[in-house]
């Protein structure tokens, strides 16, 4: 770099008192080194300016005549006169110093100088002062913002409501925050002593070792794992730990940041949701759905052989119902699982399928009379009766036994042992029949009568639509209506749909009458008959998996609502959780833009199914139905209130409207509203009830709408092809 060169040098003017100070002046600046210095001025050792570099002017915002021959202290604004004082006191001392000063130039702002003063004495310059200062300036303001911003972080961990630490490579606790501590209940000081392994689940510590790893090599840059973590008084909890790599300058990891959420409540209430998807919430046994996947396994387990199926119904069960209650009958139902639990083998596996139907799924059966025996001890279980709320009770069973063969699926060999049971009931019942294909043909032929006449129903008139009422709990004012199919059997009388809708979903006859149902309900609200569809009130239909999965959900009813001329916005279409959960990607598109045109889909029975929360956030679900089996026992039991009040905080959150369906009493109604559902459904507000049959002219229209050419959706022929 060149020699700054002094101002006087390039012809500015000069105070010169002397020729022999311009002398000195000149012989000290061939003292000064070359350097990088953005100003230089050469002082007396008492502080007078003799000579600056040309750069003063833009530094110092002054002209050289206005420093030159004036003290320092008062030639340069703001400057701290004790300081410059120090540091002539130490190079008159030690012969050198150095300093950061902040002055400020008399036309720009703040500026902050690095000073290095050197004291020169020679024989033909005598005694001087060089001052050296180089513009710090953008680094002392660097420093400030990185001191400020580390301030700022350490204010936000130290205070932060979620648990943090910093960690090192190696999961050393370097620093905690106060709510780790007291998530973990220990004290601050404590942590930084252990490692997170010392305060993990020692079942799931190398869980995310892997990811921690790859951390540390910088493949990472972020993970997020759900683990065990462990309270000083042995106390487990489940937390989300969320940790981040935290390189240095140069690119390397050297620390780790971690936090950690207390999700203790949500994997509760997850788990629990999960246990009621699998088991019956009544008497904790095994649901139809765990039994069906248990069955499935065991028979690919064992290619089909050596299982066997006990399908078992409680003689005259329904007496105890009708006679003592539902509440009785409850008891009884509990009472018999545990004796019938009690009387299998430990490797079997007992479910509740019904009301008082169970089933008892039996492997490595080497013959009929392994399963015969067990069979019996089912029957000598009950053979004592239940005495329950000083009655005595005794109840009798039935059972269907099957054995399955080397093609037989889980539907096969459940179908063959229902089909053995209905004839245990015909023949007397409290015995036990084993399937026979030539015998058991029967049941089938009744069911194929069952089909022709629930084919010829809808052409007949034979099909009811019945309303439940629906209301808001802020005002008990009734604001929708659920349409249910009743079918008026000429032989049977009025029949519920849990007495048909199998034959129909099986024969599929359920497409054509899920479109009566939709076009009934929608005609019914349309015109505000017998109460329904009035001042804008809505009205739910429930949409089956066959009409679903048949790709034309958003024709059907778009033109079901212009053919009846109902609103969109008063219909709400009722879905499953299962049957949205296993939608195509067709379909979701569908009920999305029946969505955005309107029409409501509800989510229907949430939390019979086996799916997660997300499912309310990630498919365009528009409101939430909670089933029954939680709205009953809410106030007694504290699973099922944990997962209504998990479903209501998450739905008030996505801003959704919530049914809780089965409500009977005031006190379900009292309690549903101040954990903030908005709605409710059930005996307490009103039974199903008719609003008057209709002609099938609506329907009739819809379909020769869309399919002006004719189709093969017959009602006749039960909307197969």
């Amino acid at each position: 770099m060149e020699r700054i060169q002094p101002a006087n040098h390039q012809g500015n003017p000069v105070s010169e008192p002397t020729v022999s100070s311009a002398r000195v002046v000149s012989g000290a600046w061939e003292s000064v080194p070359h350097t990088d210095a953005d100003l230089v001025l050469i002082t007396t050792p008492d502080g007078v300016c003799l000579s600056a570099s040309e750069t003063v002017e833009r530094m110092l915002g002054r002209a050289v005549t206005e420093v030159v021959g004036r003290p320092v202290a008062e030639a340069v604004s703001d400057l701290d006169a004790a300081s410059l004082q120090g540091v002539f006191a130490r190079v008159r001392r030690d012969g050198a110093a150095r300093t950061t000063i902040r002055i400020t130039p008399a036309t720009a702002a703040a500026l902050w100088l690095d000073v290095s003063a050197k004291f020169i004495t020679r024989d033909d310059v005598g005694e001087v002062v060089v001052f050296a200062a180089r513009d710090v300036t953008d680094d002392v303001l660097a420093l400030e913002h990185l001191a400020e911003s580390e301030q700022r972080w350490r204010l936000a961990f130290e205070h932060s409501p979620i648990g943090a630490a910093l960690v090192s490579t190696d999961g050393e606790i370097l620093l905690a925050n106060a709510s780790l501590a007291r998530m973990l209940g220990r004290r601050v000081e404590a942590l930084v002593l252990l490692s997170l392994d010392d305060v993990t689940h020692p079942d799931d510590v190398a869980l995310d070792a892997m990811r921690l790893a790859e951390l540390r090599t910088g493949e990472l840059k972020t993970y997020t794992v759900e683990k065990r973590y462990l309270t000083t008084a042995g106390d487990q909890l489940w937390g989300q730990l969320t940790a981040a790599a935290v390189p240095n300058l140069h690119g390397e990891v050297h620390n780790i940041i971690v936090q950690l959420q207390d999700v203790t409540q949500r994997r509760d209430a997850e788990l629990e949701l999960a246990n009621r998807a699998l088991h019956d919430p009544l008497t904790g046994l095994a649901n139809r759905f765990l039994v069906q996947q248990w069955l499935t396994s065991a028979l690919q387990e064992h290619l089909g052989r050596g299982v066997g199926v006990l399908y078992c119904d409680l003689d005259r069960f329904k007496v105890v119902n009708d006679s003592l209650g539902h509440g009785a009958g409850d008891d009884v139902l509990v009472e018999a699982a545990a004796r019938l639990c009690a009387a299998v083998r430990p490797e079997d596996l007992v479910g509740r399928v019904g009301g008082d139907e169970f089933v008892v799924i039996c492997e490595r059966i080497s013959g009929p009379e392994v399963l015969l025996a067990v069979a019996a001890r089912l029957a000598q279980a009950l053979d004592e009766p239940i005495t329950m709320g000083g009655h005595t009770h005794t109840v009798t069973i039935s059972i269907g036994a099957a054995i399955g063969g080397s093609t037989d699926s889980a539907d096969d060999l459940m179908m063959q042992a229902d089909m053995a049971l209905l004839r245990a009931k015909r023949l007397g019942r409290a015995r036990v029949e084993f399937f026979d294909a030539t015998v058991d043909r029967i049941a089938t032929r009744e069911d194929l009568e069952m089909e022709e006449q629930l084919r010829a129903s809808v052409d007949t008139g034979q099909l009811r639509a019945f309303y439940q009422p629906i209301v808001s709990l802020e005002d008990r004012r009734v604001v929708g209506h659920e349409a249910l199919m009743r079918w008026d059997h000429p032989d049977r009388g009025l029949l519920a749909p849990n007495r048909f809708l199998d034959i129909a979903e099986g024969s599929g006859l359920i497409r054509s009458l899920g479109w009566w149902m939709l076009s009934q309900a929608c005609r019914d609200a349309a015109i505000a008959r017998g109460g329904i569809g009035v001042n804008g009130s809505w009205v739910a239909v429930n949409a089956s998996p066959v009409q679903l999965n048949r790709g034309d959900v958003y024709d059907m009813v778009m033109a079901t609502l212009e053919t009846t001329q109902l609103a969109p916005q008063q219909l709400h279409l009722e879905i499953t959780e299962t049957a949205l959960m296993q939608a195509s990607s067709s379909l979701i598109d569908q009920l999305r833009r029946l969505r955005d045109d309107g029409v409501a889909i509800a989510l229907d029975d949430f939390g019979t199914g086996f799916s997660s929360l997300s499912l309310l956030r990630d498919f365009p679900v528009s409101m939430v139905k909670i089933d029954k089996s939680f709205v009953r026992p809410l106030l007694d039991d504290a699973g099922a209130l944990a997962i209504v009040r998990a479903v209501l905080s998450m739905c008030r959150d996505l801003g959704m409207p919530v049914v809780a369906e089965g409500v009977e009493t005031e006190a379900q109604a009292e309690r549903l509203a101040e954990l903030g559902c908005s709605h409710a459904q059930g005996f307490l507000f009103g039974r199903p009830h008719e609003a008057g049959a209709q002609p099938n002219e609506a329907f009739e229209a819809i379909l020769s709408r869309l399919y002006p050419h004719g189709v093969n959706v017959d009602l006749a022929a039960g909307g197969e092809g």
